[in-house]
């Protein structure tokens, strides 16, 4: 199993050395380190990393800023990092869709269950948004299909259950999606200008 691949983004040197040595004493692979919140957006953008550890507070963008960035470019988890754990913080913390927040200083023992949790919450996430595509997609493909039945029961008049059977029978003669028989129908409904 390949290492996880880590990007830290802190502007402080002690700290975002600190963290290398125990994400790399952990097995985990530091793939970069960065000192802005838009170097991060541009490290991230180019690495593909499987976790951000990021700083909220960064020059440049800030690190919610710069992980609204991230997620905007390529959903990624991103834990934040921050010295600070008050209500605005978190609530911006929150805002930006990251999945961990630690408060400094953080300790080896904090990161491993902090990297798992961000990791598990993506892949669910991951999972969810997978879902709700193919139930978009099913939506759409029904929409079409009634749509189409609709045709051929004025055109041709047939039942409703004829109409779908004709459908079916046609996407498997074709070898096609019925969705993709039923926009064709649609289209040269409209061609034909009803």
């Amino acid at each position: 199993m390949t290492a996880t691949r880590m990007l830290i983004a802190e502007d402080n040197d002690l700290v975002s050395l600190t963290l290398e040595e125990q994400l790399k004493g952990l097995g985990y692979d530091v793939i970069g380190i960065a000192r802005t919140g838009q170097e991060a957006v541009d490290l991230a953008s180019r690495l593909s990393p499987d976790v951000v550890l990021m700083d909220i507070r960064m020059p440049e963008i800030d690190g919610t800023e710069a992980a609204t960035r991230i997620n905007h470019q390529r959903s990624t988890p991103i834990i934040m990092l921050t010295a600070y754990a008050d209500k605005e913080t978190i609530r911006k913390a929150e805002v930006a869709g990251v999945l961990g927040y630690l408060v400094k200083p953080v300790t080896e023992a904090d990161l491993p269950p902090a990297i798992n949790v961000a990791l598990a919450r993506f892949r669910e996430l991951q999972g969810l948004r997978s879902q709700v595509l193919d139930l978009e997609e099913s939506l759409e493909a029904r929409k079409l299909i009634e749509r189409a039945k609709g045709i051929l029961m004025q055109r041709l008049g047939l039942s409703e259950r004829d109409a779908y059977e004709r459908l079916r029978q046609r996407a498997r003669d074709k070898r096609a999606k019925m969705k993709d028989i039923a926009q064709a129908i649609i289209e040269a409904e409209e061609l034909l200008g009803s």
